[in-house]
């Protein structure tokens, strides 16, 4: 079986324990490397516009997606019952869930919240009252990767390694920043990449990472890339650092640092750890080197975070965070920072948490790298 339809399995009987007639799944028609894409969740497809998923209590699933001219690949590659491609989703929502004769009081929807306002204030127009709304819904429905996920995954940080090791060959000084980001991207979906979040950006003392610019390369340069390439719906990140020219003694002592707060943040995410703890095993290498001052905005951001589209789970790796880590979960775990003497740093691998830690999905993990000047 499926794992769509595995899951479609899995609300069906929530539906049943809980009394409930459907749940209604949305997406707005974007794929976000930080969000649960609830519509991809049960149907396996990623509608190119606005599009929903009825399930029903007796395990009748319907998709209903925009644009009508995808009809074809919808319904080849939808895991539902039912495909209905169409121009006014509305119109067809509307019709559907009119057939279906729903209590608004026992029906639960996820998603709802990506779409836009508009439509979103027509549902319970639709349903005659308020449906209760589980944003988490189908991300924690499908935060445990199934083998099929993994191998897609895995793909994704093999594009991915392969990417840098493209630019590794590509950058120079005179190149600027947006010339370097197009080759890449471009050789990413040579590779089978189905999207790519690419932020390169450089400078001699980085602040931190942004989305490339005009900016010409330079010789001492420290270039900054988040690649973060998609695989048949699972999105892969590797961070990495590299200089123009030769790496200073200063520079390559201050990235010790984050390689080793990786080494243990990869040793404490076991599973039913709080993801919390884990945070503070990586943060403890920072205060241990004297920035404990730093492990916080705007210095750092997070230590990392879930990858959708299928899970957002376990969220992002904060010291606030109790989400618990459980065997199967993929995100990436970053101890990027910023120091004062050698300013933004970035060191991060996609990682799959196992019985004895968080493995690492990359082939090469984070250096310290140098391109000739």
């Amino acid at each position: 079986m499926a794992v769509e339809a595995q899951r479609i399995a899995a609300t069906q009987r929530h539906l049943e324990q809980n009394g409930l007639d459907a749940l209604i799944a949305f997406n707005n028609g974007q794929n976000l490397f930080l969000d649960s894409h609830a519509v991809f969740v049960f149907s396996g497809t990623r509608p190119l516009g606005e599009s929903a998923v009825i399930i029903e209590r007796g395990g009748k699933s319907t998709l209903i997606a925009t644009p009508a001219w995808d009809k074809d690949r919808l319904t080849r590659l939808s895991q539902t019952d039912a495909t209905i491609a169409c121009d006014d989703i509305v119109t067809v929502l509307a019709d559907a869930l009119s057939r279906l004769h729903l209590d608004a009081k026992k029906v639960i929807t996820t998603g709802l919240n990506t779409m836009p306002q508009g439509f979103a204030k027509r549902i319970p127009a639709m349903l005659g009252g308020e449906p209760s709304e589980e944003p988490r819904f189908a991300g924690n429905l499908a935060r445990i990767r199934n083998a099929d996920e993994l191998a897609a995954a895995e793909k994704a940080t093999w594009i991915g390694e392969r990417g840098y090791e493209r630019m590794l060959e590509t950058a120079r000084p005179g190149l600027r920043e947006f010339e370097l980001v197009a080759e890449l991207n471009c050789y990413m979906k040579e590779l089978g990449a189905e999207d790519n979040f690419l932020l390169v950006s450089a400078s001699q003392h980085n602040l931190a990472v942004c989305a490339a610019g005009r900016r010409i390369l330079d010789v001492g340069d420290i270039i900054l890339s988040e690649i973060t390439p998609c695989y048949h719906g699972q999105y892969a990140q590797l961070c990495r650092t590299t200089v123009i020219g030769e790496a200073p003694a200063l520079l390559k002592e201050k990235y010790a640092i984050l390689q080793e707060a990786m080494r243990r943040g990869q040793e404490a995410a076991l599973p039913g750890m709080r993801v919390g703890d884990v945070t503070a095993k990586i943060d403890d290498c920072f205060r241990e080197a004297g920035y404990g001052d730093y492990c916080k905005p705007p210095y750092m951001r997070v230590r990392g975070h879930g990858l959708g589209i299928t899970s957002d789970r376990p969220g992002d790796i904060t010291s606030d965070s109790d989400v618990v880590l459980e065997s199967g979960m993929i995100f990436v775990m970053h101890p990027n920072q910023y120091l004062p003497e050698t300013g933004y740093l970035m060191c991060g691998e996609p990682v799959a948490i196992t019985p004895t830690g968080a493995r690492a999905l990359s082939s090469r993990t984070a250096t310290l790298d140098s391109v000739a000047g």
